[in-house]
C-alpha cells in the first residue's frame, strides 16, 4: 500500500466509513483516481464508476450503490468534528449526507491541501 492510499484510508476511517463494507474499497480507489486526475469528478457515472467497477469485477451501478451505502453508514457513526472540518459549509444541513461525488471530491481535496500527498 502506498503513502497516498494510507492517507485516504486513514481519512475515510476517521469519517466513520467501516472498512468491512465493499463501498470502502470502492471509495478508496475512487478517491485515489480523482487525486491522480481531477477530470474524473466531472464524469462520475460515465467514467469513474465504470473504472472502479472494472478493477473490482463488478458493475458501475453496484459501485455507486456500495459507495452511497458506505457514506451513509459512515456519516451516522463518524467523527462529527472531522466531518465539519472536511465538509464545513459545502453540505446542506437540511440534506445531511453528502452525495457520492461531493464526498469523493471533498475528501480528495482535503487530503491534497491539508495532509499533502
Amino acid at each position: 500500500m502506498n503513502d497516498k492510499t494510507i492517507k485516504i484510508s486513514d481519512t475515510i476511517k476517521t469519517l466513520g466509513i467501516p472498512a468491512n463494507v465493499k463501498g470502502y474499497r470502492y471509495l478508496r480507489y475512487a478517491i485515489e483516481l480523482v487525486m491522480n486526475d481531477i477530470s474524473y469528478i466531472d464524469a462520475v457515472t460515465t467514467i469513474l464508476y465504470p473504472r472502479v467497477a472494472k478493477k473490482f469485477n463488478t458493475t458501475p451501478s453496484r459501485v455507486e450503490r456500495a459507495i452511497r451505502h458506505a457514506i451513509q453508514s459512515g456519516w451516522l457513526r463518524g467523527n462529527v468534528s472531522e466531518q465539519k472540518k472536511i465538509f464545513s459549509y459545502t453540505v446542506d444541513a437540511n440534506k445531511g449526507v453528502p452525495t457520492n461525488s461531493e464526498f469523493i471530491s471533498m475528501v480528495a481535496d482535503y487530503i491534497e491541501i491539508y495532509i499533502g500527498e
